[in-house]
C-alpha cells in the first residue's frame, strides 16, 4: 500500500482538523464502551435491588454520554470531511500543475483518455479514502482491541466464542483482499477505455455526422460500456459476497454467546452469578462488546476493500505524478534576451525508437526578421520540424540554435516565451475574443485591438456588437474556421514573439486575407522570424526561403523559389501540380 501511504501527506497538510477527527473519533469509541458497562449496574445491581438513586444516576449518565457520543460523532464527520475536501483539493492542483509540465511524449504515452480518468474517477476515490480514514480505519483496530479487553475483563468463558468468529472473519478478509485488488484495476482500465470513445466523439462530431457513423460509433462505445459493466460487476460482486458473509458470522457470534449462555448458567458457573442471581447485565454488556469487535472486524473488511480501490487509483495517480519530462533541463539555465537568430544543424526527430525518422538531417540558418516556407507532402515532417524549436518534442539528433546558443540550454518557459506558435489546429477556448488573444498575458484593449487588426480579424469584431467581448464558446464552435485561425494568429502575435510559427494556419482563410496576415507581420517592428508551414506555391514565394522535405522527412533542397525551380526535383512537382510556372503571388 506504498502508494496511497504517499499520498497521505496532503492530510498532514491540516493537522488542526486531522487532530480534531481523531480525538472525536477516539472519544466516541470510549462512550460506546462506557455504555455497556454502566448498563452492567443497572441490570444486575439497581434493578435487583430496587435502587432507583442508582437506577436513576446510571441512567442520567447513560443518556450523556449518548448524547456526548452523537456529538462527538458530527464533530469527527465534519473534521474528516474537511480534512478530505481540502487534501484533495491540494492534490487535484498539484496533478494538473504536473500533466500541463508534461511534454507531448508524455501524454503521448499515457493517453489523454487516461489523464481524464486519472484526473476524476481515480482523485475521486483517494479523497473517499481520505474520509474514511479519519473516520473508520483508525476506529476498526480500536474497538477490536479495546473490545477484546473489555470482552476477556468481562467473562474468560463467553470469550471463548471468539476462537470461533475471529479466525472466520480474517480467512474472510485475506480471501476478499486479494480478489478485489486485480478487479478493480481492470475496472480503472475499462473506465480509460470508455473516455478515450466519449473523448474521440466529443472532438470530431462533424466527422461522425458528415460520415453518418453514428451506428458505428455507438457500437463502439456499446463494446466498451459493455466490457466496462462485466469487470464492474465482477469487482462490485466481491462486495456483494463480502456483506452477507460477515452478517453470517456477525450473527453466528450473538447465537454462540446466547448458547454458551446458556450452558454456563446451567451448570452454575460462578462466575456468571451474583448473590444467587444471573447476572443479566454482565451477559448483555459481553454481547454488546462482542458487538463492537464485530463491527470493528465488519469495518475491517470495508476498510480493506476500499483500501484496495484506493490503492490502485493511488498507484494510478503516482504513474501521472512520478513521470518525469524527458525535456532535458540545465542546473543553470539562459535566459538573455533573443534576437531571433535561427539555425538547425543536421538535426533529426523520430517519434519512438522502433519508428522511423520523422525528419532526417535538416540543416538550414535564418537570420533574425527572416522568412521561412516549409513545403512537402503530406507525412513530410514539416509539423515535426516546427513542434522541435520550442522543445514540444526533443530533437533525437543534431542541435537546433536560437541566436548560436542551443535550445536545450535556454530556461524552457524564457525559450517558449520568444516564440509565437499557431497550431494546424485552431484551439479556442471558452471565453470572449479578448481572453483568448490575451490568453493570461498582460494585455490592454490597444494592444488586443492591434493584434486583431495585424491578423485581419478587425471586420468580424466591427461586425459583432460585443466587440472583443464578444463570447466564444469550448473549441470555438460559434466561429467559422477562418475565424479560428484569426483568432490563434492574432493570440501569437499579440505575444509579440522573436520566432514565429505558423502551421499551416492560413488554410482556411482567403488568399487576400493570407495575403494581408503576413503583410501584417512584415511590417511588426521588430519583426519576427517567420517559420511558415503551407501547401500553397503562391503564398510560398512571399517569403525570404523555402525549405523543402520528401516523403521520408529529408531535405530536398533549400532556397529562393527561382533557385529552387532548378535544383529541387520535389519543388519542381510541387509547382506542377499547381499550375506550373505561372503560380501567381
Amino acid at each position: 500500500m506504498k502508494n496511497i501511504r504517499s499520498l497521505i501527506k496532503y492530510t498532514t497538510r491540516y493537522k488542526g482538523y486531522l487532530w480534531l477527527a481523531i480525538t472525536a473519533m477516539l472519544l466516541q469509541v470510549i462512550i460506546g464502551f462506557l455504555i455497556p458497562f454502566i448498563m452492567i449496574d443497572i441490570i444486575d445491581q439497581a434493578i435487583p435491588d430496587g435502587n432507583m438513586t442508582m437506577l436513576i444516576n446510571r441512567s442520567l449518565i447513560m443518556i450523556g454520554l449518548a448524547l456526548l457520543g452523537a456529538g462527538t460523532g458530527l464533530v469527527n464527520n465534519y473534521a474528516s470531511n474537511y480534512v478530505g475536501q481540502h487534501a484533495i483539493m491540494n492534490l487535484r492542483e498539484d496533478l494538473f500543475t504536473h500533466i500541463q509540465s508534461l511534454s507531448f511524449k508524455n501524454v503521448d504515452d499515457l493517453k489523454k483518455s487516461r489523464l481524464i480518468t486519472t484526473a476524476t474517477s481515480d482523485i475521486q476515490r483517494v479523497q473517499m479514502f481520505f474520509v474514511m480514514m479519519l473516520r473508520i480505519v483508525v476506529r476498526a483496530p480500536l474497538m477490536v482491541i479495546v473490545g477484546l479487553v473489555l470482552s476477556l475483563q468481562t467473562s474468560l468463558l463467553l470469550s471463548q466464542i471468539f476462537y470461533v468468529t475471529m479466525p472466520l472473519l480474517i480467512i474472510s478478509f485475506i480471501v476478499i483482499l486479494l480478489k478485489a485488488y486485480p478487479k478493480f484495476k481492470k475496472v480503472q482500465g475499462a473506465l480509460d477505455d470508455i473516455n478515450n470513445v466519449v473523448l474521440e466523439n466529443a472532438n470530431a462530431p462533424q466527422v461522425v455526422k458528415s460520415f453518418v457513423s453514428q451506428d458505428y460509433e455507438q457500437e463502439r462505445f456499446k463494446k466498451v460500456n459493455d466490457h466496462y459493466k462485466e469487470v464492474n460487476t465482477a469487482a462490485e460482486s466481491i462486495l456483494a459476497a463480502a456483506e452477507p458473509i460477515i452478517i453470517m458470522i456477525f450473527n453466528l457470534g450473538i447465537a454462540l454467546i446466547l448458547v454458551f449462555a446458556q450452558i454456563y448458567l446451567t451448570q452454575n458457573n460462578p462466575s456468571l452469578f451474583a448473590n444467587g442471581l444471573p447476572r443479566i447485565g454482565l451477559i448483555m454488556a459481553f454481547a454488546q462488546y462482542s458487538q463492537q469487535i464485530l463491527i470493528g472486524l465488519m469495518m475491517f473488511a470495508m476498510i480493506l476493500i476500499f483500501v484496495s480501490r484506493a490503492e490502485v487509483s493511488a498507484q494510478r495517480i503516482q504513474e501521472v505524478m512520478l513521470k518525469n519530462d524527458y525535456i532535458y533541463t540545465p542546473d543553470h539555465p539562459v535566459t538573455q534576451a533573443v534576437e531571433g537568430a535561427l539555425r538547425f544543424d543536421q538535426v533529426g526527430f523520430q517519434y519512438g525508437a522502433s519508428s522511423a525518422p520523422a525528419i532526417d538531417q535538416i540543416s538550414f540558418s535564418l537570420k533574425p526578421g527572416e522568412s521561412l516556407a516549409v513545403v512537402g507532402s503530406t507525412g513530410s515532417g514539416k509539423t515535426s520540424l516546427t513542434r522541435l524549436i520550442p522543445r514540444l518534442y526533443e530533437v533525437s539528433s543534431g542541435t537546433i540554435y536560437l541566436d548560436d546558443v542551443p535550445v536545450q540550454e535556454y530556461d524552457i518557459h524564457h525559450l517558449r516565451d520568444q516564440i509565437g506558435y499557431v497550431t494546424q489546429t485552431a484551439h479556442i477556448f471558452s471565453g470572449s475574443i479578448g481572453t483568448n488573444i490575451a490568453l493570461g498575458k498582460d494585455a490592454t484593449y490597444e494592444s488586443v485591438e492591434q493584434a486583431t487588426s495585424e491578423a485581419s480579424l478587425t471586420p468580424y469584431i466591427e461586425k459583432e456588437d460585443a466587440g472583443l467581448n464578444s463570447l466564444t464558446a469550448a473549441k470555438g464552435t460559434n466561429l467559422s474556421g477562418g475565424q479560428k485561425q484569426r483568432v490563434s494568429i492574432a493570440r501569437a502575435l499579440h505575444k509579440r514573439p522573436k520566432v514565429l510559427i505558423l502551421d499551416d494556419s492560413t488554410s482556411a482563410v482567403d488568399t487576400a486575407t493570407e495575403k494581408a496576415i503576413i503583410q501584417s507581420i512584415d511590417g511588426i517592428s521588430p519583426k519576427p522570424t517567420l517559420l511558415l508551414i503551407t501547401q500553397k506555391i503562391a503564398t510560398a514565394k512571399r517569403l525570404d526561403k523555402i525549405l523543402v522535405l520528401t516523403n521520408s522527412g529529408t531535405m530536398d533542397g533549400v532556397g529562393t523559389h527561382d533557385e529552387l525551380l532548378k535544383t529541387s526535383s520535389v519543388y519542381q512537382e510541387i509547382v506542377a501540380s499547381q499550375g506550373g510556372q505561372n503560380v501567381s503571388a
